[in-house]
């Protein structure tokens, strides 16, 4: 068997000295376990060493052998926020502002280099996710905003890495959407400094610096792109296109001309991957929310429409869409994903209000194809007999 495309290990007969071996390593580990456990409930007189690097090397010994072990996490998160704290520097002297800071960028960085061999070897543990979440948040709570930005935008680095290895891995997908938000969080923080700075120091001397771009909608919009252009079953990729899609046309400034330009591309793209294969279910569900998001009668978003086109465009653009799904049922007539989208499409051409554009369009045509696509479901699919069945009653 095999997950998202990577295949599992096989298994093999322990030998009696492999089962001896790992009795051993039992026995480490529990005194181990034993050893962090004392860290964390101390006697009254080693209480001032609780929450000591010694005490954070200890954990990482523990968690490099059982990540699972969220109680530790927590432990080791108290004592990097004890570590942080100025009074835990162990020199006598006080350091400045920037010595401070690179204090705590070490330890924050190493905190997350510590991370990444634990995540290629246990890469859906949630508590080693939960963690580096916490030391990034960490950063941009202790850190000036630029050097938390800097650790941020190289956690975008391991987010590629793991992407190229499990491009369909949705977790990577969601951990990707969440560091680029904080990224433009960030940013825009550190704009509006530059913007204060620059309106305080008007008219002096070595008040500089530029305002960067904020959004990078544009960017992950691109990377989309490129990753459905490697594999069209990657339906993660499609969906974050779908939540990019509505910021980077505002951004844009699209006008309702170019929004419908854009669906058309879109559009086309999607009548190429269905003849590439129909039998993808990726491609269908992102054609069928175009064409819910564009061609509804029905407003799909909480926020004004996407794409705004006037009822005998989407008639225009609900035709054209059902002109070669009929071809491409000719030659796939049993392939149920394009029998129930065309289904769909039709329930959609219904919902529209009657205008006297429609000369070309013949509804009473259309509910007899649909009839005949459901006969033709309860034929392909008879799992979902009665579902197809219902839905031709209701016609």
């Amino acid at each position: 068997m095999a997950s998202h495309g990577v295949p599992r290990s096989s298994t093999t007969v322990r030998t009696p000295q492999a089962i001896q071996a790992d009795l051993l390593k039992i026995e480490a580990y529990n005194n181990l376990v034993s050893e962090v456990q004392a860290l964390r409930f101390p006697s009254v007189q080693k209480s001032k060493h609780t929450y000591s690097p010694t005490s954070l090397s200890t954990t990482s010994s523990l968690l490099t052998q059982n990540p699972e072990f969220n109680t530790i996490w927590n432990f080791r998160r108290r004592i990097v926020l004890h570590l942080l704290l100025p009074t835990s520097s162990s020199s006598p002297t006080l350091k400045d502002d920037n010595d401070q800071e690179n204090d705590k960028l070490s330890l924050l960085s190493s905190e997350l280099n510590f991370l990444f061999p634990l995540l290629q070897k246990f890469p859906k543990c949630y508590w080693i996710w939960n963690y580096r979440v916490f030391i990034l948040q960490t950063a941009s709570t202790n850190l000036s905003l630029q050097t938390a930005l800097k650790l941020w935008k190289s956690e975008m680095g391991l987010v590629n890495k793991m992407l190229s290895r499990d491009s369909r891995n949705f977790h990577g997908w969601g951990y990707r959407r969440y560091i680029v938000q904080n990224i433009e969080t960030l940013q825009k923080d550190i704009n509006k400094e530059t913007t204060k700075e620059k309106e305080e120091g008007e008219g002096e001397e070595g008040v500089d610096g530029e305002e960067e771009e904020e959004s990078l909608a544009e960017q992950e919009f691109a990377y989309t792109t490129t990753m459905y252009g490697k594999d069209l079953s990657n339906f993660s990729a499609w969906h974050n296109r779908s939540k990019l899609i509505p910021r980077v046309l505002s951004e844009r400034g699209a006008t309702i001309e170019e929004r419908r330009t854009f669906l058309d591309g879109e559009l086309g793209e999607m009548q190429t991957a269905v003849y590439t294969d129909p039998y993808d279910q990726s491609i269908q569900l992102y054609n069928h929310w175009l064409l819910l998001e564009s061609c509804s009668s029905k407003q799909t978003t909480s926020t004004s429409p996407v794409f705004s086109l006037t009822n005998s465009q989407k008639l225009e653009t609900l035709s054209r869409t059902l002109e070669w799904m009929r071809e491409l049922l000719d030659e796939e007539p049993d392939c149920r994903l394009l029998l129930e989208e065309m289904i769909f499409v039709g329930s959609l051409f219904r919902d529209l209000d009657e205008t006297e554009e429609e000369e070309d369009v013949d509804r009473e045509e259309i509910k007899r194809d649909m009839q005949s696509w459901l006969e033709k479901l309860m034929e392909v699919d008879p799992m979902r007999g009665g579902r197809w069945r219902e839905m031709q009653e209701k016609l």
